[in-house]
């Protein structure tokens, strides 16, 4: 259970501006990936939440008639980085979100609380400060338009003003196309890691592709906020894009840029990785600018066309989103006479359709172990970093520890339980576990193999880089990796043979 005082939700924008100026107190949750940590670390408890996850408009990502590139603010990084548009357009925002955290927190993690958050080190800030990006905010005033530049005002503070709520990120279409870019992430670790600091630089080379006619660098991690390198983006307008012009970058950044000594790395170490980043990112966007950019006939193309804001539905395993919802129960939360609140859900767990009363501060941890008695969804970690609590929802892998039960109305759920055949005989992918010898104590396999069941699902082949960037939100404290990474190679292979 989590330490919440109460839970307001809202379905629709106006509501949760609504409940913003009746409950000025209480703090926004998106996607829980930040929030809930900090309740359950103690730094959050005792508090008031709204609720904004089940607001189905504010997700997806579309053009706008004009061309501007409009981000949901509950948009998911996961599927920031798989959508159309982002891969023809901005495909660097999706490359800068697929290094947050693990896949788990990549498919409940959402653009605007990443933003929202007011930290340097979110991998999308400096990559949307790269972009020019404005947010979109709507209150009990109405909408209000802030470039993000001006968003953040201090360590873990934005330009929210009372009542508010971000909906969306804009992307003008004069601010990327044309434009190819690149990030990169300094860290200790490749997954579960925060940004140590993180650089992205665009480019918008001459027709001729010999010179440099704009650029934006944009830094996390070397200020106090994200900041762009602007006297040095002033000073390269205009020189050749070649290597000299990268080592002139690598001489002028050091002018913007504002580090400081902390536990992860020291100011000097800090202002070195600036230098290097800024240079190997522009080199690196330089390319990619010269291998190919969009233009205005990509953009009125794409206009004619319907393009799904959100993923195909068949990223849902049962392939029936829509049925799914209809048995939602999309009951209101209420209040008993001791203060404590409970909602009724309706979801499907393993094939089965369930319909439960829950406590409003259960995690799906707590429904699917206490309720249900399904006890391959392990406590672990409890803050989303070990994956030992992951489950299936509605075909993507997420933690059930930082997942509200309540977000669990109208979902398909599958444990490992639910793998099982008719007759209780074990899947394919368990037996590959078993002959490749992935299994030691067993407290983590169920969330590796149900990582690797939407693994398979896909129907892809992986390189063993892939898989162990898909497999990375897990960890194994018996550290028998190798043996995993074989096991589900073998899965995946013989998967693709038999069709």
């Amino acid at each position: 259970m989590y330490d919440v005082k109460a839970i307001y939700e809202a379905k629709t924008i106006q509501e949760a501006i609504r409940l913003r100026v009746e409950h000025p107190e209480a703090r926004i949750i998106a996607g829980g990936s930040d929030m809930l940590i900090k309740i359950r670390e103690g730094k959050a408890a005792g508090t008031e939440l709204i609720s904004i996850y089940g607001i189905e408009e504010m997700r997806g990502i579309s053009l706008d008639p004009d061309g501007t590139l409009r981000i949901g603010s509950l948009t998911s990084f996961k599927h920031i980085t798989k959508h159309p548009l982002i891969k023809k357009y901005i495909p660097v925002l999706g490359e800068a979100v697929d290094q947050v955290g693990g896949p788990q927190i990549r498919s409940i993690g959402t653009i605007g609380g990443n933003t929202c958050n007011g930290v340097t080190s979110a991998d999308s800030a400096s990559t949307l400060m790269a972009w020019d990006a404005v947010i979109e905010l709507q209150g009990p005033e109405g909408k209000r338009l802030v470039p993000d530049r001006e968003f953040y005002l201090g360590p873990g503070r934005a330009d929210i003003r009372p009542g508010e709520i971000q909906t969306a990120i804009l992307i003008s279409k004069e601010s990327y196309l044309g434009y190819r870019g690149n990030y990169i992430k300094y860290g200790m670790r490749n997954a579960m890691e925060i940004a140590t600091t993180g650089c992205s630089v665009n480019v918008c080379l001459s027709p001729d592709q010999s010179t440099v006619e704009d650029i934006r660098i944009a830094y996390g991690v070397a200020a106090p906020v994200p900041v762009r390198a602007e006297n040095t983006e002033k000073a390269v307008r205009g020189l050749p894009a070649n290597e000299e012009t990268a080592e002139t970058i690598f001489q002028l950044v050091l002018q913007d840029v504002t580090p400081r000594d902390s536990w992860r790395a020291s100011r000097a170490m800090r202002l070195h990785l600036c230098q290097v980043m800024a240079k190997r990112a522009f080199l690196a966007a330089v390319n990619a600018a010269k291998a190919g950019v969009t233009n205005e006939a990509d953009v009125k193309e794409d206009l004619k066309k319907e393009i799904p804001r959100d993923l195909p539905a068949n990223v849902c395993t049962c392939g029936e989103r829509e049925r799914m919802a209809s048995f939602s129960a999309d009951m209101p939360i209420t209040t008993a006479a001791d203060g404590k609140q409970f909602k009724v859900i309706n979801c499907r767990i393993n094939g089965v359709q369930k319909t439960t009363m829950v406590d409003v501060r259960a995690s799906l941890t707590d429904l699917l172990r206490k309720d249900y008695r399904l006890t391959s969804v392990k406590e672990g970690c409890e803050v989303g970093e070990c994956g030992a609590c992951a489950v299936i929802i509605d075909g993507e892998c997420y933690n059930a520890c930082i997942y509200l039960a309540i977000w669990a109305d109208g979902k398909d759920i599958v444990t490992l339980e639910g793998l099982a055949g008719p007759h209780g005989e074990i899947s394919e992918l368990q037996k590959a576990f078993i002959d490749e010898t992935a299994v030691q104590c067993g407290f983590c396999i169920p969330g590796f193999i149900l990582e690797a069941k939407t693994i398979l699902d896909s129907g892809k082949h992986y390189t063993d880089e892939e898989l162990r960037k898909l497999l990375s939100g897990h960890l194994c404290r018996c550290t028998g990796y190798e043996n995993i990474l074989n096991a589900v190679r073998k899965a995946m292979v013989e998967r693709l043979e038999a069709k």
